[in-house]
């Protein structure tokens, strides 16, 4: 399993070239490359990450159909899919352009956050067209050489390890449910609640989740949860606050605390922050000259776990893997 985690990261450094002589000398001529060293650091962290990952199969904590298994040709055809729009993603990534939305797109944006109007990474339509969610995790593979998965999965022992939360669990900011599937497959009799603000990825969620019976999907926004206090027996969610402003990071914080049940256990899987891996802090503040993420800077030094105590008055702990952050607490039991 770990060799088969290792040839995909492979592919899908492969698959970043042309993407990324793009950026290079086209979109960003002024920005270098990342150095030998730097390079030899990303791959020894992916091949620490994937032994990781294939001893925690190994051990039970979730099993092997929780990890990406791609049909070869509907990859092709994915990657294909990218490609072309890459042309799109840079002449956006080159004017700077952050607010190019499709007339089908456009017609999304009412009623939303104007934080959320945006196109996130230079992406298509940003978060409100079903292409995008379609092409949205390839893309971010190709980011991160083939990982996302692996990092995502590190919040599955935790959860595991609360034996006691028993009972419904919400995800917030589900997407296209990356991150849902492999929840749903590691505690198949636990009712799940995927919530997201996009309509769009939230359909394709559900296309790809058709087969489990165990998860609704609701669309809401994360700072105003429509559910009663208590509602859920653990609340999490992954790569959701390096997209927020720092108002509506506490916001969406507050809440997912208000709807969890006492005793139950609240926990954030986001980007590695500032001098968490001091050896990674290249990487941190380089990924904002690139991609459009407005509120990543201030992410990178407002601490998860801090914050978290911060708004909830409970303290919470934190662990990092590879270029992910996690944070976690749990509600006090009543009296």
């Amino acid at each position: 399993m770990r060799d088969l985690n290792i040839a995909r990261s492979g592919l899908y450094f492969l698959e970043a070239l042309p993407l990324t002589l793009v950026s290079r000398f086209i979109t960003h001529p002024e920005l270098p490359p990342p150095t030998n060293e730097q390079l030899q650091q990303l791959w020894s962290g992916i091949l620490k990450l994937h032994t990781s990952d294939s001893e925690n199969v190994a051990a039970g904590l979730y099993p092997v159909r929780a990890l990406e298994i791609e049909n070869p040709l509907r990859h092709l055809r994915s990657f294909f899919d990218v490609l072309s729009d890459g042309v799109k993603v840079a002449t956006r990534m080159k004017t700077q352009d952050n607010k190019s939305f499709t007339r089908q797109a456009s017609s999304k944006t009412r009623d939303l956050p104007e934080y959320y109007t945006r196109n996130f990474h230079f992406q298509t339509d940003g978060y409100l067209s079903q292409a995008s969610a379609n092409r949205y995790d390839h893309q971010v593979d190709i980011l991160f050489s083939g990982t996302t998965g692996a990092m995502r999965r590190q919040i599955l022992p935790l959860l595991k390890a609360q034996v006691d939360i028993k009972g419904p669990w919400l995800e917030i900011a589900c997407g296209s449910g990356s991150m849902t599937r492999p929840v749903l497959e590691t505690f198949p009799s636990t009712k799940v609640t995927a919530l997201d603000l996009s309509g769009p990825y939230l359909k394709v969620a559900q296309q790809r989740l058709a087969g489990h019976d165990n998860v609704d999907f609701v669309q809401a926004d994360a700072a105003d949860l429509p559910f009663k206090d208590g509602s859920f027996a653990a609340v999490y969610s992954t790569y959701l606050f390096h997209e927020l402003p720092k108002d509506v990071r506490r916001q969406v914080t507050a809440e997912a605390f208000r709807v969890l049940r006492p005793g139950g256990f609240l926990i954030f899987a986001d980007s590695l922050q500032w001098n968490d891996d001091p050896g990674f802090n290249w990487a941190l503040e380089r990924f904002p000259k690139v991609y459009h993420e407005p509120f990543y800077k201030h992410y990178l030094k407002d601490d998860l776990g801090a914050m978290m105590t911060e708004v909830t008055g409970q303290p919470s702990e934190q662990a990092h893997g590879f270029l992910t952050k996690m944070a976690w607490l749990k509600k006090p039991a009543q009296a």
